[in-house]
């Protein structure tokens, strides 16, 4: 993760971010880079003034980072970033969720946890990315994600379905099954990701507050920190 450089202890919330980013670069680049861009993004709201300790330090190795792979993961994009994000999503449910929901053994169950955490993760990261680029979230998605988020609230507490595709199934407590330690969603992550969603099941504005968009992040944290070093 990040070269092996903490994450600061203010910052522990994109820790998951990060770990999914480092697991989808060998295969898919622009979503590590996008989901790097995300934890930034994510890091300037939680401390935008970098007060945190190592957190001034850990945002300019990681805008250092992002500024490099911008440029050689742009070359291979072929549709918009929330787009191919969202053909990722689709492509990540089926090769690994919908793999585990067919699985005969009770044993392969012990996958989920760690997987459906990383769904959740990548769906974070393309709500945001839809949202930023005002496109809408297809309404197979959400379903998914629904799906996604109430296997993780289970799996934290080792509860998982028999047979995952019935729906009037009962539901057995796995002892065996211990959520890992070291990538840990919080739930308040899961009910974030869908509180932005409107009764016609897609991406509406978030009224709360004007959030700047992750470029713009990204560019006020170059110049202050560029700022800081002409002060000193």
């Amino acid at each position: 993760m990040m070269d092996n450089m903490a994450v600061p202890s203010a910052l522990c919330d994109i820790v998951p971010i990060l770990n999914f980013a480092d697991e989808v670069e060998p295969y898919h680049p622009r979503a590590a880079y996008l989901c790097r861009m995300h934890a930034l993004d994510k890091a300037h709201r939680q401390d935008p003034l970098s007060s945190g300790r190592g957190v001034h330090q850990f945002k300019t190795a990681l805008i250092h980072r992002l500024r490099k792979e911008n440029a050689t993961t742009l070359r291979g994009r072929i549709d918009t970033d929330a787009r191919e994000m969202q053909a990722f999503y689709r492509h990540y449910y089926s090769k690994y969720i919908q793999r585990q929901q067919n699985a005969d053994k009770p044993a392969d169950l012990t996958h989920f946890p760690k997987e459906y955490q990383m769904a959740a993760v990548l769906f974070e990261v393309l709500k945001a990315l839809s949202l930023e680029e005002s496109i809408e979230v297809p309404d197979e998605i959400l379903e998914a994600h629904a799906h996604v988020a109430e296997m993780v609230k289970l799996s934290t507490h080792g509860i998982l379905p028999v047979e995952p595709e019935s729906s009037d199934q009962a539901l057995v407590r796995y002892r065996e099954i211990k959520q890992p330690n070291d990538f840990k969603i919080p739930l308040q992550t899961i009910k974030d990701c869908t509180q932005d969603f409107d009764e016609r099941n897609f991406i509406g504005k978030d009224t709360r507050e004007e959030r700047p968009t992750i470029a713009e992040v990204a560019f006020h944290l170059k110049e202050a920190m560029k700022n800081q070093l002409e002060d000193e």
